[in-house]
Formats: structure tokens, sequence, C-alpha cells
């Protein structure tokens, strides 16, 4: 026969042996929920990368970082997120990108050929936030003639309007501060032997004929990439 101390001891142990299984299957339930209920993507920033500057048609030197992260601020990573340049605004490493555990996505970017403010729009799901760089211009490639051609005043004299040039680079963009070399074939001289491009790319001489009549060839030179590049001016001198 059992004792009447035996079986409080047994009650006992069977109440702890509850208990304990009570709270693992807590344990286990919670763990169950963490597993199936990641964190909702609540925001979305620049993390880094944001109001770099380059050349146009080249890449950014650091990359484009965005975060993704919940109500708490908690990183939530495995959210696609998906890169978008805005119109001229080049192109990027992957069109989207799945956040990683620190909640973060990153993509390279080559910025487009035409030289000013570019844009990027980073958006998953519902969230977006712009991503902006400054794309400047590239090396001088090309000078063309703008405006005081073909004019015609008595020998010796100044010509009524100035000799103008606009230098751009490989894509079109004015160069500014790019050196303009003048000379001439008839013995003219020049407000100054170089001139400087301005924020539009033009450069601008005052011109004087040379003594004797005739045709007066000028030329506006620079270098560009090792090589000269040069337009003409035709001025009468009578």
């Amino acid at each position: 026969m059992q004792s009447p101390d035996n079986s409080v001891r047994f009650d006992g142990v069977d109440r702890a042996i509850a208990l304990m299984l009570v709270a693992l299957t807590a344990a286990a339930c919670s763990s169950d929920n963490a597993t199936t209920s990641p964190p909702t993507p609540s925001a979305i920033a620049v993390s880094s990368g944001s109001a770099q500057t380059a050349t146009v048609n080249t890449a950014l030197s650091a990359p484009v970082v965005i975060a993704i992260t919940s109500a708490s601020g908690a990183p939530v990573s495995g959210v696609a997120v998906t890169f978008t340049p805005n119109a001229a605004s080049g192109s990027v490493s992957s069109a989207s990108v799945t956040t990683d555990a620190n909640g973060l996505a990153q993509v390279n970017w080559t910025l487009g050929t035409v030289a000013g403010a570019d844009s990027l729009t980073a958006s998953a799901g519902t969230l977006t936030t712009v991503v902006v760089a400054t794309a400047t211009a590239g090396a001088a490639a090309n000078v063309a003639v703008v405006s005081g051609n073909d004019q015609t005043a008595t020998a010796g004299s100044t010509l009524s309007s100035a000799l103008s040039v606009k230098v751009t680079d490989a894509f079109g963009n004015p160069v500014a501060n790019a050196p303009v070399q003048w000379s001439d074939d008839a013995g003219g001289t020049f407000s100054s032997a170089t001139t400087l491009t301005d924020a539009n790319g033009v450069a601008t001489v005052i011109y004087t004929l040379g003594s004797s009549t005739g045709t007066a060839d000028v030329m506006a030179s620079l270098a560009a990439g090792g090589s000269p590049v040069t337009t003409m001016f035709t001025e009468i001198a009578d």
C-alpha cells in the first residue's frame, strides 16, 4: 500500500513535469511564430551613396546603398528593391537587388551622357526614395564657330563683332574653362592669344585685321586628347 508521503511526492513530480511541458510548448510556439512572421517593411531610405559627382557616362566612385527597416527600425532582409534610373540618368549594375541580413541592397550607378542632375528611384512595394547625383562634362573634344564669321572691314581695323567659338565634350555638353588658342595667316592681332571658355563653353576674342587687303583665315584651336582640334573663320580686309 502506498503511503501518503509517497503520494504527495509523486503528485509534486507530476506537476513539475507538466509545467516543463507547458513551458517547452510555449517556447516552440514562440519560435514558430518568429519563423513564420518576419518583420514587415515599413520604411526605405538611402544609407549611403547619395549626392555624388562624376563625369558623364562614368560610374560613381561609391555604390548606392538602400536600407529597408520595419516599424520598429529593425533591418528587414529578403526584400526585393528595384532600382530605376530616371530619364537620361544612365544605368545601374542590377535592376533588382534583395536586401541582406542588415536590410541593405546596393548597386553601382553609371551616370548618363547629359551634364547636370541625374536621379535614381529605389522602390520596394509601395515604398520609394530618390537618389540624386551630378554629372559633369567630360574632356574637351570639339570646337565650333558660334558667331563673328564672314565679316568685312577696312584693313588694319578691328572687326565690329567679336569672334566666338563653343567647346563641347564627346556628348555635346559645353566645357567650361577650356583654353582656346587663336591665330591667323594675315598679320592680324587678337585681344588675347588664348581665351578660356565660360560656363556655356563659349570663348570670345576681339580681332583686328592686318594691314594688307584680302582674305584673313583665323583659326581657333584646342588640345583634345593630345591632338589639336580646330575650327576656322574667314574675314575680309578691304
